[in-house]
């Protein structure tokens, strides 16, 4: 996936893309394949109970990439 989100607002980290979830802020979610299961596991379950759209990207690098930031993220959301 190379979808850039550079120009949308988006939340990193795993903590605050739960929070931005549970808000009914976030239109998607976009997971790192390669995250930690202990991290991403809720994230992922809060999201499909929620009804947000998951996205897979293949590494922690390139979603912190995507991101427009210099370090590796596991998780981020596109807000609404």
């Amino acid at each position: 996936m190379s979808e850039a989100l550079s120009n949308k607002q988006y939340i990193i980290g795993a903590k605050q893309v739960k929070n931005t979830v549970k808000s009914g802020k976030a239109s998607k979610v976009y997971i790192a394949s390669d995250s930690d299961s202990k991290i991403i596991s809720p994230v992922i379950a809060l999201a499909n109970e929620c009804g947000v759209e998951i996205a897979y990207v293949e590494t922690r690098a390139e979603l912190g990439k995507m991101c427009g930031i210099d370090v590796k993220a596991a998780c981020a959301a596109q807000t609404i």
